[in-house]
């Protein structure tokens, strides 16, 4: 019998407030099948130890996670011997060993594993420790009130998990990588909404979570990175997504070069949250260190990073080389080319007033033509003359649109972007989450 993750359909939920387009997708197999009474080793290998996959002949999957939700790197036949790293870990009901093959790094289920020159022993539990842990809830970062705080569930139980935390939580939310939709569980609200629930939460998922009340207006900026900090970890391969689109999971390295570098799709995008400060943190690949905003060091091992794809295909996997990041010269000349970042100011227009009163600023009414003659829409921006037509994206804008500048403003300059809106309420809550300056990724023209 396949050991599966089940995919449960349902309706989409918009999260206004949030990044995007991010998650962990479920139903991977574990193996092509499974064995009855499989010999395992009795406690965890030693690092350097090998070990030979024993499944029945029909072989095991070297996962990037020590978890069902991790992509799979490599289907390894029978009678394979794999080198252990020396750790275990507990999830999805399977202890899970952590080893090299063929140059890759991953995780293998610790019962299709038998020590080389070891006995086997099918009475021996082999984490046993660890599954008398399993279904403890996870305790997230606390947010700042109205903030969003990320990290991994701990257990199946949503209500174990709301109760687990510190603060007072609004709202849970899991993103589905393969679909790109949200399932939520909105804390006191009616059976009917929660319906759905999270029906594929389990002790691995990557969880959102969103404090009660209002957030508070300056939250301060996110701690500096520490000055040359050497790399650590090893970085996880995630969930490949759709093309240009998000996967999430922990990072397993302290350097976003690392990371993007060891996916087997293109990265465009690397974003970690700044609990503290409510702050986008990105690094993308190949730009110039200006446009960086997230370092070796700010990012964790045991961060929760969202990835952004570029292409995207299914080559066999093969051992990616550690890269060593190197510093790219900042750019001398004055014209903005296509494909730069630059730092620029944001800010909202909008048509019909919310009920937001703090959002309502100049009293709305935009609702009619910009000046290339089009009526207002999603997606429009009055810019600079200089950058009238351009088309760029805002990094870390949880709408993850693609902007073109249609319209100007006599209170629009140099790198001004002002984005319209329908309602102040949506500009207002978009806004908080981008922050009043961003850096904008220059697109080429249509």
């Amino acid at each position: 019998m396949d050991l599966a993750v089940g995919v449960h359909p349902h309706r989409p939920r918009y999260l206004s407030r949030f990044l995007v387009a991010l998650a962990l997708a479920a139903a991977f197999l574990l193996s092509a099948s499974t064995t009855t009474d499989p010999a395992y080793a009795a406690g965890p290998l030693a690092a350097g130890q090998q070990a030979v996959v024993s499944a029945d002949g029909d072989g095991l999957n070297l996962r990037s996670l020590p978890s069902l939700a991790g992509a799979v790197l490599a289907e390894v036949p029978d009678g394979t011997v794999v080198t252990a790293v020396g750790a275990r870990h507990w999830a999805d009901g399977h202890c899970w060993e952590h080893v090299t093959h063929n140059g890759l790094n991953g995780w293998m289920a610790a019962e299709y594993l038998v020590p080389v020159g070891g006995s086997s022993d099918d009475a021996a539990d082999p984490c046993a420790d660890a599954a008398s842990e399993e279904g403890e809830a996870g305790v997230l970062p606390v947010p700042p009130p109205g903030g969003w705080t990320v990290g991994l569930a701990g257990t199946s139980d949503i209500e174990a998990l709301v109760e687990a935390q510190t603060f007072d939580v609004a709202s849970v939310w899991m993103l589905d990588v393969a679909t790109q939709d949200y399932d939520s569980y909105i804390v006191g609200a009616p059976a009917f909404v929660n319906e759905d629930g999270l029906p594929n939460l389990g002790p691995d998922s990557v969880v959102l979570m969103r404090r009660t009340g209002d957030k508070p207006g300056d939250l301060g900026e996110p701690a500096a990175a520490p000055a040359d900090e050497a790399p650590r970890g090893v970085a996880n391969v995630l969930p490949t997504p759709p093309a240009d689109k998000f996967t999430i999971g922990v990072s397993g390295t302290n350097d976003p070069a690392v990371l993007a570098a060891s996916q087997p799709f293109e990265v465009k995008l690397v974003a970690m949250l700044d609990v503290p400060s409510q702050t986008w943190l990105t690094y993308i690949p190949d730009a110039p260190d200006f446009a960086q905003r997230l370092a070796r060091g700010q990012l964790r091992e045991d961060s929760i990073v969202w990835l952004r794809a570029g292409a995207v295909s299914t080559p066999t996997p093969t051992a990616t080389p550690t890269p060593t990041p190197t510093a790219t010269p900042e750019p001398t000349a004055t014209t903005e080319p296509e494909g730069e970042v630059v730092e620029a100011r944001i800010t909202y227009f909008y048509c019909n007033q919310g009920e937001i009163a703090a959002g309502i600023g100049d009293g709305g009414g935009w609702c009619g033509h910009m000046a290339n003659g089009e009526i207002v829409h999603p997606g429009a921006a009055a810019c600079s003359r200089d950058n009238f037509g351009q088309r760029f994206r805002i990094i870390g804008d949880p709408l993850d649109r693609i902007y073109t500048c249609k319209d100007t403003g006599g209170a629009v300059h140099g790198e001004h972007r002002d984005i319209w809106f329908d309602n102040s309420d949506e500009g207002f809550n978009w806004i908080r989450v981008v922050g009043d300056t961003a850096q904008v990724e220059i697109l080429p023209e249509e």
